[in-house]
């Protein structure tokens, strides 16, 4: 009876300390826990957070409950009775100088390395002196004071470590990448067969689409399963990711799973995954794995009429994606928003080769026979298939092609003389569509005017051939599209051999839902920000202009580049810049897609841009919907 009474204090003692509003001193770890609630921002997987404030007219600090509470503001206006007018708190709370009503941040907790990060809002103009002063009083009140850093998050905190007026620990987002073990990529429910799959021994693997797969590196191809579990982190750009978004299925990082016993216990067995912001699980299941049902072939549009190099800065014809393919179309909608738009350039000579070269190289070569043959093979020969595919595409690059076709674009590249290397890029009806990212399928390939290795002929030939690539082939049938409806379009524009950084934008901030903004992802170089090398991370923002108290937005690192010492890639101008054109060419690119009847949907924008030459001139290089 006793064990029971006392089980009871014990559960009421946890219940009143999960109740409270407020306490002054963090004692212990469940204090912590009982107070915490998630980010408002989900920049980070599996993180607890605790607000803070620190009242400047009595010295007070306060943890106060961050589920109750979901903004500082409102903690302030109930329980310490602050006037209730936002603006007015903002002003008195935010700003740089010494004058403040309070200083406010956030209290981060990594659980599976015990690590305590102080953050602050990115909209927060709090000066050196305050930042010091606000860490010592919480290092002193809080049980994990030795283990407390400062994150830099934001350009000016970044800065201000860099002028050593920091005298506090500080971390960069390397601190916090380094040591995170899980990342939630896309949330939903499944439900197959658990298998686990060693990419690293044996890169090519064949699961089938019942199956929910763990898999310990990002593979090539993207499989079609109902859910993946990766033990590799991802950028939010990366071709794993935004596959994954397009099909809809939940992916999930852990770096531990593979060794994981409950996990292991549950192979082979009909399991369900659920994947959440933070957080997965997976559980034995009794329910039905069903299969996807057939569904009839979806056909494209495809134009063959029309011959000869089209120029993408001229009028276009109408229906071009049907002609030139998605991603010249879309360069040539740039094209048109960069004459009424100032601060970025497309590249230039921009040109587009039709389809019909691309189907005539298949009849001439008498390719149609094996790609027939090719169509015909069941998809559950799957080893058949690869075969198959590798021969076409050897195929397409070996075969003869038509002389006029690179005499003519010879002939228009070499009518200017400032541009030796060109880029020949995929732009086919079969990806940047809406519902149909195909993101990282095909190829594109270099070729310098005058060089004998590095051809036209050998150009055009190889993005001709990886229209059959594995993962292209693969993709589209998952989508249930039409291989003969397609074509091979090939976009052509001057290289950039003098970019200083590239990076991908998202017209949306993918971390903070509630506030209108963008997403960054830039690296310094030509440093890929979709496929980095193992261990190098990019700057990754986001921002907002959320900052009223100045005219500049509100910058939110979640990682810097590795690359770069970790000091920011693109300056406050050229991100305020970024962030100003972004709105302008969404707005128009929305109107030319309803122009064209390419869509009448307002989506985000996804696009690619580059920083070239000394004088770091903005180059706008793609946009296609973001499937959001």
């Amino acid at each position: 009876m006793s064990r029971i009474f006392l089980l009871c204090c014990i559960l009421f003692h946890f219940s009143l300390s999960a109740q409270k509003h407020y306490v002054k001193t963090l004692s212990n770890k469940e204090e912590f826990i009982n107070l915490s609630g998630r980010p408002l921002s989900d920049k980070f997987t599996n993180m607890k957070s605790v607000k803070v404030v620190f009242d400047c007219f009595d010295s007070t600090l306060y943890f106060f409950n961050s589920t109750k509470y979901k903004y500082h503001h409102e903690f302030c206006e109930k329980v310490l009775r602050y006037p209730p007018d936002l603006g007015s708190f903002n002003a008195a709370s935010y700003n740089a100088g010494n004058s403040r009503s309070f200083l406010l941040g956030n209290l981060n907790y990594l659980a599976q390395t015990e690590d305590w990060v102080l953050e602050l809002a990115p909209s927060d103009l709090m000066n050196a002196s305050l930042i010091n002063l606000f860490y010592k009083k919480i290092k002193k009140q809080v049980f994990f004071g030795d283990k407390l850093k400062f994150y830099l998050n934001t350009p000016r905190t970044i800065a201000l470590a860099a002028e050593n007026k920091l005298q506090v620990p500080f971390v960069y987002s390397d601190f916090l990448f380094r040591n995170l073990t899980e990342q939630s990529i896309e949330k939903g429910t499944a439900y197959g067969l658990l298998k686990k799959y060693d990419i690293k021994k044996e890169p090519r693997i064949y699961p089938k689409p019942n199956e929910i797969i763990i898999i310990n590196t990002t593979p090539e191809i993207i499989p079609n399963v109902k859910g993946i579990i990766i033990t590799e982190l991802q950028t939010p750009l990366s071709h794993l990711v935004l596959l994954a978004k397009n099909r809809n299925i939940p992916v999930y990082v852990d770096t531990k799973i593979w060794d994981k016993e409950a996990t292991n216990a549950l192979l082979n067995q009909p399991v369900a995954l659920t994947v959440t912001e933070d957080a997965y699980r997976i559980e034995a299941t009794t329910k039905n794995i069903d299969l996807t049902t057939s569904k009839p072939p979806i056909k494209l549009v495809l134009n063959l009429d029309t011959k000869g190099l089209v120029d993408l800065a001229q009028p276009l014809p109408d229906h071009p994606q049907n002609i030139i393919g998605s991603k010249a179309l879309n360069l040539a909608l740039l094209k048109k928003i960069e004459k009424t738009t100032k601060g970025f350039k497309t590249p230039e000579y921009a040109y587009a080769i039709p389809f019909y070269y691309y189907t005539q190289h298949l009849k001439n070569n008498k390719l149609e026979a094996p790609v027939a043959d090719l169509l015909a093979t069941p998809k559950d020969s799957v080893l058949l298939l690869y075969r198959k595919l590798k021969a076409l595409r050897k195929q397409i690059k070996q075969a003869p092609i038509d002389k006029a076709l690179i005499q003519l674009v010879q002939e228009t590249l070499s009518t200017q003389s400032q541009f030796k290397q060109f880029k020949f890029r995929s732009s086919t009806n079969a990806e940047d569509l809406d519902g149909f990212n195909g993101a990282g399928l095909y190829d594109s390939k270099s070729a310098t005017l005058g060089d004998s290795e590095k051809t036209i002929e050998k150009a055009i030939l190889a993005v001709w051939a990886s229209f059959w690539n594995d993962r292209a082939f693969f993709e589209r049938e998952i989508f249930h599209i039409d291989h003969q409806s397609c074509a091979m379009g090939i976009l052509i524009h001057r290289s950039f051999p003098d970019e200083l950084a590239n990076g991908v934008l998202i017209t949306k901030n993918i971390y903070r839902s509630e506030y209108e903004g963008i997403t960054v992802n830039v690296q310094k170089g030509e440093a890929s920000v979709v496929e980095p090398d193992s261990g190098v991370t990019c700057d990754e923002f986001y921002c907002h202009n959320f900052n009223f108290l100045s005219n500049d937005l509100s910058v939110d690192y979640r990682s810097t580049s590795s690359l770069n010492e970790h000091q920011p890639i693109l300056s406050n101008a050229e991100i305020k810049l970024l962030f100003d054109i972004s709105t302008k060419v969404e707005n128009r690119m929305h109107r030319l897609w309803r122009q064209y009847q390419i869509s009448g949907r307002n989506m985000s924008l996804d696009i690619e841009f580059k920083l070239v030459g000394t004088k770091r001139h903005l180059y706008l290089k793609q946009a296609r919907a973001y499937m959001d």
